[in-house]
């Protein structure tokens, strides 16, 4: 019986020795650091689990990284799409604004063209319409009217300081808008003068063809090799002025053709303003045409 006693004693004595035994060793190498009693010991333990630490973690970090990024598809995603909408919208202002500096350019031009004819003091005017989109019929029509001074058979140019190139004229007039008749118009006809020999014709209109100029003298001789240009003609008829200025350029010759029986030569023209692309034109406005001021 007293043997049975003792043993439990004599075994809570050992657990609570060890305890204290720990409890001192720890608080020994805690005051210790790094010269503590079981600084090697604990070295040494990490020593040999480094390499296992890192063979888990090579494992593990891929398959982490994995979930990571799959969680992430989601947002990654938005940001993709809103980075897109981004490079759009500045897509976009990029063409506006490139479309601007050209309205910009075109309507600096005509006003630099306004400055060489300051005593006529032209309409600047912008196209609204085209109707030259069949065989018959070669039209625009602008945004000023008779209320700006716009008349009938008023000439109708493009260009800048450097020149003028003739549009058309004026047809119908309305009291905010008039229509044009283009040059190329198979109605339309014009008297120039070659460049190169002075020699005078009449130019007219062929639609989507080149323009032609008759009534040359088949001895005229236009150059090969160099650029043979042709301009509307200054005259006048019983004291009255032809209807279009001097010196707007119509186009340039493309061919000439000359029979040996012919009286007379023609050359094809090739129109100076692109009308496809043709957004702003000066409304050349005669010496004597009523002025109309501006609110």
């Amino acid at each position: 019986m007293v043997a049975i006693r003792q043993r439990p004693r004599s075994a809570r004595l050992l657990v609570v020795s060890l305890v204290a035994a720990s409890l001192a060793i720890i608080t020994i190498d805690y005051r210790g650091g790094e010269e503590g009693p079981l600084a090697e010991a604990g070295t040494a333990v990490n020593s040999a689990l480094a390499p296992l630490q890192r063979a888990v973690s090579s494992v593990v970090q891929p398959v982490s990284d994995f979930f990571s990024d799959l969680a992430a598809l989601p947002q990654l995603s938005r940001d993709k799409e809103a980075l897109e909408r981004q490079v759009d919208g500045m897509r976009t202002q990029v063409q506006q604004n490139r479309q601007l500096q050209d309205e910009v350019d075109t309507l600096t031009d005509l006003l630099d063209l306004q400055g060489v004819w300051q005593q006529s003091r032209p309409v600047a005017a912008r196209v609204i319409t085209r109707s030259g989109v069949s065989n018959f019929e070669w039209t625009i029509t602008i945004d000023r009217g008779s209320e700006d001074g716009i008349d009938v058979d008023m000439p109708v140019v493009t260009g800048d300081a450097g020149g003028a190139r003739l549009v058309g004229k004026v047809t119908d007039v309305f009291p905010n808008s008039a229509r044009v008749q283009l040059l190329i118009d198979r109605g339309f006809s014009v008297a120039g003068v070659l460049s190169t020999s002075q020699e005078a014709g009449l130019v007219e209109g062929r639609g989507q063809n080149d323009l032609t100029m008759t009534l040359i003298e088949p001895s005229t001789k236009v150059s090969e090799t160099e650029l043979e240009s042709v301009f509307t003609l200054d005259y006048e008829i019983e004291g009255r002025a032809g209807l279009y200025p001097p010196n707007v350029l119509i186009g340039t010759v493309s061919r000439v053709y000359s029979e040996p029986d012919s009286v007379d030569a023609f050359v094809t023209v090739r129109p100076a303003v692109d009308f496809t692309t043709l957004r702003y034109v000066s409304v050349f406005r005669r010496h004597g045409a009523t002025e109309v001021t501006e609110p």
